[in-house]
C-alpha cells in the first residue's frame, strides 16, 4: 500500500502528467502556460505556418517567373529590328503590350516610306490587337494612337471618311488630350485649306473648352490663330432659308 501511495504522489508531482484543462492555466507559470498552449494548438499552428510558407513560396515563384518572362519578352522585342522580325514578334506575343508597339512601329515605317495604303491597313491591325491585350490606360492610348494615325494616313490618301474618323477621336473624352488635341488641330488646318473658316474656328474653340489648360498644342493653336485672322471672326454660318410664302 505504501508503494502505491508513493507512486500516486510521484505522478501528482510530475508536470508531464498535467491534464490540459482550463484550470491548469490559472496555476501554471509563464513557461508552463507556453507549453500548455503549444500542446493544445501545435497541430493548428504547424498547419498554419506550413500554409503560410507554401503561399509565400508560391507567390515568390510566380513573381520571379513573371520577371523572367518579362525579361524574355523584352529581349525578343529588342532583337526584332526589321518589319518582318517585328511581325514575327507580334505573332509570338499577341497579348503583350509590346506587340502593339512593334506593330505601330511597322506602320510608322510604312507611312514614312510613303506606303500609305499598307500603313493604313497596319494601323487598322493594331487597333484590335491593343483592345484584345487588355484595358489598361496604356493599351487604350495605343489603340487611340493607332486610330489617329490610320485616319491621318487616309487623309493623306484623300479618303472622305478620314475627317469623320478624326472627329470621332477629337470627340472621344476617354482619349488622351495629346491625341485629341492633335486631331482637333489637324481638323482645323484641313478646314482652313478648303476655305472653311467656320469649321476651323469650331475646332480651335473646342481645344480651349475640352482640353486641359496649357495643353501641348497651345502654341500650335495660337500660331494658327495669329496666321489666320479669319479664325478670330469667322463668317456666320448660313441660316436656313425660309420657305416662300404663298
Amino acid at each position: 500500500m505504501a508503494e502505491d501511495s508513493t507512486k500516486k504522489r510521484a505522478m501528482k508531482e510530475d508536470d508531464r502528467n498535467l491534464v490540459v484543462v482550463d484550470e491548469d492555466f490559472a496555476q501554471a507559470d509563464a513557461e508552463d502556460r507556453l507549453w500548455l498552449f503549444w500542446e493544445r494548438n501545435k497541430t493548428f499552428i504547424v498547419r498554419g505556418i506550413t500554409s503560410i510558407v507554401i503561399g509565400v513560396l508560391t507567390f515568390l515563384a510566380f513573381y520571379f517567373w513573371q520577371q523572367a518572362k518579362r525579361q524574355e519578352v523584352g529581349d525578343a522585342y529588342n532583337a526584332a529590328r526589321d518589319a518582318s522580325a517585328k511581325r514575327s514578334f507580334v505573332a509570338a506575343h499577341p497579348r503583350d503590350p509590346l506587340a502593339v508597339v512593334a506593330l505601330l512601329e511597322v506602320a510608322d515605317e510604312l507611312r514614312q516610306n510613303k506606303k500609305l495604303i499598307e500603313a493604313a491597313k497596319t494601323y487598322d491591325e493594331a487597333i484590335p490587337l491593343a483592345q484584345s491585350a487588355g484595358n489598361s490606360p496604356l493599351l487604350k492610348a495605343l489603340a487611340t494612337r493607332a486610330r489617329l494615325y490610320a485616319a491621318l494616313t487616309r487623309l493623306d490618301l484623300g479618303e472622305k471618311e478620314a475627317e469623320t474618323s478624326l472627329a470621332s477621336i477629337a470627340e472621344d473624352k476617354t482619349a488622351p488630350d495629346t491625341l485629341r488635341g492633335y486631331a482637333m488641330i489637324i481638323l482645323a488646318n484641313t478646314a482652313l485649306n478648303r476655305g472653311d473658316s467656320i469649321n476651323a474656328a469650331k475646332w480651335i474653340n473646342l481645344m480651349d473648352k475640352r482640353l486641359l489648360p496649357n495643353h501641348v498644342w497651345t502654341d500650335d493653336k495660337n500660331w494658327l490663330v495669329r496666321s489666320e485672322p479669319s479664325l478670330l471672326n469667322p463668317p456666320p454660318a448660313p441660316s436656313a432659308e425660309k420657305p416662300a410664302e404663298r
